[in-house]
């Protein structure tokens, strides 16, 4: 084990961060962690590193004392060098750079005369010993390459690190971390100041690297192609999963529903019995009733299970219908100092209810091309025109439609004031505003809470065409499920300009990309144009892999490409030894289904002949039947997913 947390407890005065968080990090594996913003995830990490101590219970730390190498990135890390690329991203390997230079002294010594040869070669032998442990041979040259892949020229290595901008300091500090973390990454948002071919790049990194991974990311997409395993911190407290992020929704999905269930079920029989009390407490049947009283006094009640994760069905129908063409843009070039972006757009139409993405590396016009329909710079060519009844709202990164002196319930009643109460909490409900919510000044909301508001407040308008300019940017996962969810209810039309490809999947029916200079349009979403939206960088088909020695343990994650089939032979051995493998697999996970089943209908026929009144009975069996549905619910994954492996291992 390189690292655990066991019961952890910590809190920063009255308030309590982690109030039971247990996780434990083997060889060979690839996390993803993953909670709102404020929810402990950096927090966990920096107990890991020993920045914090607990409060209660026990961590075992990944130190150089147990023979971990770890390597650490987050985004408030700082140079601690004055100088060039190079050399900060060596920094942390000092201890190499001195043995190097002890091994050139030793070498000039052993030419000196009079010189005891013996000694001077035992020690050199140590030396290199021990530079070659370190890896002092290769370190430079994977230095380089790593900077390569994370998108500095060569020019850029001597360039002093403090000349950087942001985004480019925070990937040297990315790049040294990979550096340093040969048995052990811990990366908190490492995908931030990427784009697109760099972020490709170290998904395929780390599905290769030999050493365990950690990765706190609200990237979803970057998720699914690099997790193992999930660990979810939610409310303070932990819940592990295996598989990547869209398997971990699955299976929560399938946590709450059950949960659901128990407790409508709980809430029936409290119901029942409290009617029962009310009817009889004074009557006939007095004794009967108190004893009732004292059982539900005694029950265990069930918490309410929280919904964030479930899927929200509502629409947004438009104020005012418009006509068929939402947007057409004519000629309409736009760019800098005069200087055009991209060669002008013809002839382009928006169509009512068309949900179009922008696309494109950083710096090739997208958020400008929005700032110009919207009226907030002028074109340089051409321009654009609205459509028949269409009325436009733009969302920019600032929120500028927002009013700070207003509370979120404010914010809203003002768009339409004479409204009723109940109207503006049911609509700021759609957008995850409840309870105290709904009385929180604008000044304090987070970034995610902000975006929601200003596109409530877009659409409470009555604009039937929104634009919308990274609309998911510094959002936790909640909050971006939450946008997409308005999106794809929305009725009208919608250009987003995003570089999250899980938002690209799940709402664009259509997509511009801006690359090289020029435009080009596709009808179908992210899934449909994968590879031309992410420029073909990823490897030649054609190329032949290299065999891996030793298998890795993401052999089961999906590939960022598919594989030629290899070719056929005469007798596949392995193949058939899989296949075998996977039979019986799915066969003990059927019988296993098939058993859980009939224990559940045993024990649906003892409630139903139970007394209620003895809740020690009632409760226990309620008991049973909750965790042998959880167990089923997580037998049927086993099940399909055996018998998806075995349809694999048969092609």
């Amino acid at each position: 084990m390189l690292a655990s947390l066991n019961h952890a407890f910590l809190s920063f005065g009255p308030h309590e961060v982690l109030k039971d968080v247990t996780w434990a990090i083997q060889e060979d594996e690839c996390w993803g962690v993953i909670g709102r913003n404020g929810a402990g995830k950096s927090t966990v990490f920096k107990v890991l590193l020993g920045e914090l101590e607990l409060d209660g219970g026990t961590v075992v730390r990944p130190t150089a004392e147990r023979g971990i190498r770890v390597g650490h990135y987050a985004q408030d890390l700082v140079p601690v060098t004055g100088g060039s690329v190079l050399e900060e991203t060596l920094a942390a390997f000092g201890d190499v750079e001195a043995l190097q230079h002890e091994m050139h002294e030793l070498e000039h010594r052993m030419a000196e005369p009079g010189v005891d040869l013996d000694a001077v070669m035992e020690r050199y032998q140590k030396v290199q010993e021990h530079f070659e442990r370190l890896d002092g041979f290769t370190i430079r040259s994977r230095a380089e390459s790593i900077l390569f892949a994370l998108g500095f020229a060569v020019d850029m290595l001597d360039k002093s690190v403090m000349e950087l901008s942001g985004g480019q300091k925070s990937r040297v500090m990315l790049a040294k971390a990979i550096l340093q973390g040969q048995d052990l990454l811990l990366l908190d948002e490492p995908t931030n100041h990427l784009d697109l071919p760099s972020l490709r790049w170290l998904e395929g990194f780390l599905n290769d690297t030999s050493a365990t991974v950690a990765v706190i990311s609200h990237d979803r997409y970057f998720l699914d192609r690099i997790a193992t395993s999930i660990l979810e911190i939610e409310l303070g407290r932990s819940r592990a999963y295996e598989g990547n992020y869209t398997e971990f929704i699955e299976k929560k999905e399938q946590e709450l529903e059950i949960a659901e269930r128990h407790y409508e079920r709980q809430q029936e029989y409290i119901k029942r019995q409290e009617d029962y009390i009310r009817r009889n407490i004074a009557g006939q049947d007095t004794k009967q009733a108190r004893g009732r009283r004292t059982h539900l006094g005694k029950l265990q009640r069930l918490e309410k299970p929280l919904k964030d994760r479930r899927r929200i069905k509502f629409s947004f129908p438009e104020t005012q219908r418009s006509g068929d063409t939402a947007l057409v843009l004519d000629n309409a070039g736009v760019g800098w100092d005069g200087t055009p972006l991209f060669a002008p757009l013809d002839h382009f139409q928006i169509k009512r209810g068309q949900k179009l993405a922008i696309v494109g590396l950083n710096g090739t016009g997208k958020s400008t091309l929005l700032k110009a329909i919207a009226g907030e710079i002028e074109f340089l060519s051409g321009g654009s025109r609205l459509g028949s009844q269409v009325k436009m709202g733009y969302f920019d990164q600032h929120h500028k439609n927002l009013d700070p002196r207003n509370t979120v319930y404010q914010q809203i009643q003002a768009v339409v004031p004479m409204a009723p109460k109940q109207d503006v909490l049911g609509f700021l409900a759609k957008f995850q505003f409840r309870g105290d919510d709904v009385d929180k000044p604008v000044t304090v909301l987070s970034g995610g809470e902000r975006a929601r508001l200003s596109v409530a407040t877009l659409i409470r308008e009555g604009v039937n065409l929104l634009l919308l300019d990274e609309p998911t940017n510094h959002m936790d996962i909640h909050s971006m499920e939450a946008m997409e969810d308005t999106i794809l209810s929305f009725t009208g039309a919608v250009v987003v300009v995003t570089h999250d490809r899980y938002l690209l999947g799940r709402v664009a029916d259509s997509i511009l990309r801006i690359h090289e200079n020029r435009t080009e349009f596709r009808e179908g979403g992210y899934e449909d144009n994968q590879a031309w939206v992410d420029l073909d960088i990823g490897q030649d088909p054609e190329e032949p892999e290299v065999e891996e020695e030793k298998p890795k343990r993401k052999a089961e994650a999906r590939p960022a490409q598919p594989k030629p089939a290899p070719k056929p032979q005469p007798i596949d051995r392995e193949k058939q030894k899989t296949v075998r493998r996977w039979e019986r697999k799915v066969q003990e996970a059927e019988t296993k289904v098939g058993e859980l089943e009939n224990r559940l209908a045993d024990i649906a026929r003892e409630l139903a002949e139970a007394d209620p009144s003895d809740w020690g009975v009632f409760g226990a069996k309620l008991d049973a039947q909750k965790a042998l549905e959880t167990e089923l619910a997580y037998a049927m994954t086993a099940w399909e997913e055996a018998q998806t492996a075995l349809e694999e291992a048969q092609k």
